[in-house]
């Protein structure tokens, strides 16, 4: 029987959960508190009427899951999805930039550790006393730094791990569960007693020609939500409401209502603090279990560069930067080198990310000072002066959900809290994954339940 359905939150999850249950025959009520839908999916056009934008947010997507490519397809973007043109990644560590060894998610494989130079002598020895160390994983969680640090040592940990997960969710894997943050480590310790072997192994079993790693969409993330906003559009029975906080409440003749709307079923897909607001008469434990979700917050800077200022293989598409090292910077994408059409001119196109959770000194400075901190880092990074030029900042505050130890049974625990609120659904990127696949196949998943 056709419904009424309230999606509140315009990021993916919610722009596909109003996607699919509009599909279905259900009429969708969709809100969002700003003046425009896609979230973090945003764009800043380059200036001086140059046609060409330049992702604020992500600007690709984990190919090796279907569920964004899938989404493009349907809205005939088919023909759209690009891969990037460089690919090959490098780790700043004492004043050189460094190959990162074969590794699965930062634990490397068997074979000699330190050719690259990333990690010394020392340091590959002590990793690889895991080869022949007795299986001493516990039977539950446990943090990734916990897990890392007994079997490879804090040098393998500091250089290697952390920076890659780090440039994943801007958080300390000291405290990321493995089992919820980053559950292919947990499918590695499973394996085998040894994380290096267990890394070989997969490495292994890799197919040989595995197609692309990311993709994006030719002209950006942004044309995605460009697709999806009109074909809502063109259904009669979706209804978008920007710049609309939404209120929760009983609904009189129907189920619930959210900001004077009857509705039969709600979907939340909002951060974890505003679902909290939303639902604390309704289920206050739950309330208290999602307030507990810790985030962080990160800048991302653009800065484009006359040709050849910094003077790198155009094969590189980034630079980690881990956190010992002490700068601001965490991680350098060079778009240019990845997404050469964004650069006509030659120009070096950087997109530079600053702050994770353990270090927000530049959340209280002004854009211009998170600027010139970012232009003094790269010179450091790269032994070259950065002039000064074009450049934009975007600040992503409380935009990263951290997955600590004990996150899935906090999830179990707000489930229960909320099981009696029949017609109700939460999700979001705070309860099963941050990346866009993932919060593509919550907005399913979401709308598969309530209708």
């Amino acid at each position: 029987m056709p419904k009424t359905v309230a999606v509140v939150g315009g990021g993916i999850t919610g722009i596909v959960a109003a996607l699919n249950a509009s599909a279905n025959g259900h009429t969708v009520h969709l809100f969002e508190r700003t003046d425009f839908i896609g979230g973090k999916i945003d764009e800043w056009i380059r200036p001086h009427g140059r046609a060409q934008s330049i992702p604020t947010g992500p600007d690709a997507f984990l190919a090796r899951r279907p569920e964004v490519a899938e989404l493009a397809i349907s809205l005939g973007l088919a023909n759209q999805l690009v891969s990037p043109a460089a690919g090959s990644a490098r780790i700043y560590r004492d004043g050189r930039l460094h190959p990162l060894p074969p590794s699965v998610l930062g634990v490397p494989a068997s074979g000699d550790l330190s050719q690259t130079g990333l990690i010394s002598a020392d340091g590959a020895a002590r990793a690889s006393l895991d080869l022949d160390a007795p299986d001493d994983h516990p039977n539950g969680d446990e943090s990734v730094g916990a897990m890392v640090r007994r079997r490879l040592g804090d040098e393998v940990h500091e250089y290697l791990v952390d920076p890659l997960l780090g440039g994943i969710n801007a958080g300390d894997s000291d405290r990321l569960s493995v089992v919820s943050g980053v559950p292919q480590l947990d499918v590695l310790r499973k394996k085998h007693t040894s994380l290096m072997t267990a890394a070989t192994q997969t490495l292994a079993a890799a197919p040989s020609n595995p197609g692309p790693v990311f993709q994006s969409i030719d002209g950006g993330l942004n044309r995605l939500i460009d697709a999806a906003e009109a074909e809502l559009g063109r259904r009669t029975n979706v209804s978008i409401h920007l710049s609309t906080s939404a209120e929760l409440t009983r609904g009189s003749d129907s189920a619930w209502a959210v900001s004077g709307i009857d509705t039969d079923e709600v979907i939340l897909t909002t951060p974890a603090g505003v679902t909290a607001d939303l639902i604390r008469t309704l289920a206050p434990a739950g309330a208290d279990e999602l307030e507990a979700i810790d985030y962080s917050s990160v800048a991302l800077t653009i800065l484009i560069l006359p040709p050849n200022t910094i003077d790198i293989d155009p094969a590189i598409s980034g630079v980690l930067v881990p956190r010992l090292c002490g700068l601001h910077v965490t991680a350098v994408s060079f778009a240019s080198h990845k997404w050469p059409d964004l650069a006509p001119d030659g120009s070096q196109i950087l997109r530079v990310s600053v702050g994770r959770r353990t270090d927000e000194r530049w959340s209280q400075l002004r854009d211009a000072e998170v600027i010139q901190l970012v232009r003094n880092d790269l010179s450091e990074i790269f032994g070259t002066i950065i002039p000064d030029g074009p450049a934009h900042l975007t600040r992503w505050m409380d935009s990263l959900p951290q997955y600590d130890v004990g996150h899935a049974e906090r999830i179990r625990a707000i489930d229960d809290a909320t099981r009696h609120l029949d017609g109700l659904v939460l999700t979001g990127a705070w309860r099963s994954g941050l990346g866009l696949p993932a919060c593509v196949a919550s907005g399913r998943a979401a709308t598969a339940k309530s209708t």
